[in-house]
């Protein structure tokens, strides 16, 4: 998958869980953790590593890399009460999910299963940068993402003050647009046979329908004094 695919699952992951938990701080913990292995491994993999490996899922998208920070997210819960290393454990795994990492046990299990696989990819970043833009989801993924965070901190950046109302008044058209979306990629895919495409339509869906529940009901009240504010929202 690419980044804003990764990106918008793992804020809706996020926004999820603010709306069980109130800590407004799992939003953008869990949108990091959803890019977090992209962001290791790709320099580390396609550069560092070029010459040995050249692959860009290695050491940030395995179980191990997401174990420890699921027991280091435990421990910090336990003594802050704060979910936020939690969260970017979620977006980690909602990665590797997305990735379907389980289809290459040697790099989901490693170093339990051997050594990691190598690849051979030719100027990646240069395919990577054109695949971002001409693809149509992730531009509707980078704009939902960038407009949940515009209403998610309207209380903490002015511009965003500004443009929150107008966003919010348009709900819930752009979550039925996720939906819309999500079925034509779905239908797109299956008959054509492309998995990927119906995966994207599937995270469109599912995020679309997760707006429509982690919006819902949730906005920063801007008349409340910061001092008043959950402190696990600040």
């Amino acid at each position: 998958m690419l980044g804003f695919c990764h990106l918008f699952a793992g804020i809706v992951i996020g926004l999820i869980i603010y709306k069980i938990t109130d800590q407004r701080s799992a939003v953008i913990a869990c949108g990091f953790g959803a890019i977090l292995p992209d962001l290791i491994d790709k320099p580390l993999g396609h550069f560092i590593l070029a010459d040995s490996l050249n692959s860009g899922r290695i050491y940030a998208h395995t179980l191990l890399m997401l174990s420890i920070f699921v027991i280091i997210g435990l421990y910090y819960w336990k003594k802050k009460s704060s979910l936020s290393i939690l969260a970017v454990s979620a977006g980690i795994s909602s990665h590797i999910v997305l990735d379907e990492v389980w289809k290459s046990p040697t790099t989901l299990l490693w170093p339990f299963n051997g050594p990691f696989e190598t690849s051979n990819f030719e100027s990646y970043f240069t395919t990577f940068a054109v695949k971002e833009v001409l693809s149509v989801s992730e531009w509707v993924f980078a704009i939902m993402s960038i407009l949940v965070l515009i209403v998610m901190y309207k209380d903490k950046i002015k511009l965003f003050a500004r443009l929150s109302p107008h966003i919010e008044k348009s709900y819930p058209i752009p979550q039925i647009f996720l939906m819309i979306l999500g079925f034509t990629y779905i239908m797109y895919g299956v008959n054509r046979h492309y998995h990927d495409d119906i995966v994207i339509g599937a995270v469109a869906i599912l995020g679309g329908l997760g707006l429509l529940y982690g919006m819902k009901e949730k906005e920063i009240d801007d008349d409340l004094p910061s001092s008043h504010l959950n402190a696990a929202k600040r």
